[in-house]
């Protein structure tokens, strides 16, 4: 039911919930408002008295206090929790994979962030940096050579410039997506 076939006071409340929802993330907002316009579908008809429809709307609650609740409290913005989940989430892999999972649990334990950014956060690049550094002693094939009796007898050759190529790109991504991903995380806190 699109609200051109609402009932008028179910179209003019969801005008008023979309207005007030202005001071939420794109996401939550949408989420929000088709949520609620769900529910007036299945709950209202356009043929409904304006006392019956005005009986629907106040169980709901005033769209500003909807609103109002899916707001962080002032003390609930970005602060050290979030900072120090984006830093451990960044560089606590370092601590034997333990400073990435604190950043992990501080992050889903966090309200500045919704689930989305909270599974970017998570699934990509877990580790953190450290999982450069692994795939790079993984991806490391250096000049072998075979001694004899001190001498050197034979030496292949190291990595082909394709496989270079593929290192360097490889080791770049898992440099790069990390930070992209701690600046995300930065930028979506509330």
């Amino acid at each position: 039911m699109t609200t051109t076939t609402m009932h008028p006071l179910a179209a003019d409340y969801l005008h008023r919930l979309e207005r007030a929802a202005r001071r939420l993330p794109r996401a939550e907002r949408h989420e929000l408002v088709d949520e609620i316009t769900a529910h007036l579908s299945e709950a209202t008809r356009p043929e409904m008295s304006d006392a019956e429809m005005l009986t629907v709307l106040d169980r709901l609650g005033d769209p500003e206090d909807i609103v109002e609740a899916q707001l962080p409290a002032p003390g609930e913005r970005r602060g050290s929790r979030e900072w120090a989940a984006i830093l451990l989430l960044l560089l606590g892999g370092f601590a034997f994979f333990v400073g990435w999972i604190a950043g992990v649990i501080l992050l889903w334990g966090s309200r500045a962030w919704n689930t989305r950014d909270k599974l970017i956060g998570t699934l990509i690049f877990p580790g953190g940096l450290v999982s450069a550094l692994v795939a790079g002693i993984l991806l490391a094939t250096p000049q072998r050579c075979t001694r004899l009796n001190g001498v050197v007898q034979h030496c292949t050759p190291g990595p082909s410039t394709t496989h270079s190529v593929i290192t360097i790109v490889v080791l770049a991504l898992l440099v790069v997506g990390p930070f992209c991903t701690s600046v995300y995380l930065a930028r979506r806190a509330r």
